[in-house]
């Protein structure tokens, strides 16, 4: 069996007996503990004491004091001279001090680690629920055309994400985190955000701030927030780069900034592309849904000057993907209202 193929502690245990062994092999051959070389145990010493537990600690200090002891290695082998008990007494005790020494204050700083790891988490745990928390106010002024939304744009990004080589961490984060490219719209009227008509020019420049909004809304929760923690650090650029960017165009003529090319961030891209498709494909009060050819076509027309090329040809490799997951979630809406419908019309009779 090879060790890389043992539990962790056995693995140490093997480890630190064979750092033990060749220690003593070298002082043997350099004559015996007259020369420097016993200071070579201390070595198996700190690893047992890094990554083992109490017992391997112990036993590998005591087990360097045995084999320098006064009946197991001499002092000059040449000369055939014993060591005093003293020195090795002395000696013995250093290694089992060492080895104490360095497994407490290992166990201490792997403490307070696990405490700063929590709290982190925690904090994380804070931050995701405020999101969430605006998340749930957006979705609740537009229930029927903002939640499900909402949820399908996770799985284009997904679907997306899987065919390009992206870094597992950001694929994540884009994931966990479009959802709230539309935050900002909590501060838009209602009525301009639930008009039943095609908004006016004035309506939509109003409606146009809510990448603004959002983004503020996100920054502000930053300033509140440490951010010693890389995760939450990444967690927060996504977001921010998802909710100001995501209507920005490679040919610049995007809002709010105007941003071209690679000025744009990869993840507001991504949600360019979700959201757009989404929006084509669904009814809202204003216009009938299109068909999932038609946005198809829209998408590709707009490669390179409306969406990133290489996020459209991805695209266009797993649209019919997107077309599932759209039809999906329908089916699925249609038969929670079949499921009301039916639930009224009994609460009549009775």
């Amino acid at each position: 069996m090879l060790i890389k193929e043992l539990p962790n502690q056995r693995k140490v245990f093997i480890i630190t007996c064979s750092m033990c062994l060749f220690c003593y092999i070298i002082v043997y051959l350099a004559g015996g503990t007259s020369s420097a070389f016993p200071h070579l145990f201390y070595f198996p010493i700190i690893i047992a004491a890094q990554f083992g537990t109490w017992k391997i600690v112990l036993f590998t200090s005591v087990f360097s004091s045995i084999l320098m002891s006064y009946w197991v290695m001499p002092l000059s082998i040449p000369l055939a001279i014993q060591q005093g008990y003293f020195g090795w007494l002395f000696r013995g005790a250093m290694y089992i001090f060492t080895g104490i020494a360095i497994k407490m204050n290992t166990d201490n700083i792997r403490e307070k680690n696990l405490t700063i790891m929590k709290k982190s988490q925690n904090l994380m745990a804070m931050q995701q629920a405020t999101f969430i928390g605006m998340l749930n106010l957006a979705e609740s002024r537009d229930l029927e055309t903002t939640a499900q939304h909402l949820e399908r744009l996770s799985y284009y990004a997904e679907i997306l994400l899987r065919e390009m080589n992206v870094p597992d961490k950001l694929k994540e984060n884009i994931i966990t985190y479009i959802p709230f490219h539309d935050i900002g719209k909590v501060a838009i009227p209602d009525s301009i955000l639930l008009k039943p008509a095609k908004l006016t020019a004035e309506e939509f420049q109003i409606t146009k701030q809510h990448t603004i909004i959002g983004g503020k809304i996100i920054e502000d929760i930053e300033r509140l927030t440490p951010l010693d923690e890389k995760e939450i650090q990444e967690m927060i650029l996504i977001v921010k780069e998802i909710v100001y960017f995501h209507h920005e165009r490679p040919d610049g003529t995007g809002y709010p900034y105007g941003l071209r090319g690679e000025e744009i961030p990869f993840s507001a891209k991504v949600t360019a592309v979700c959201d757009v498709y989404d929006a084509l494909a669904s009814e809202r009060p204003y216009k009938k849904p299109i068909p999932h050819e038609k946005c198809v076509e829209i998408i590709k027309a707009g490669r390179g000057t409306q969406f990133d090329e290489e996020i459209v040809d991805c695209f266009l490799q797993v649209h019919n993907e997107f077309r599932d997951i759209y039809r999906n979630f329908r089916d699925k809406q249609q038969v929670q209202l079949q499921n009301i419908c039916t639930e009224q019309a009994i609460g009549k009779q009775f």
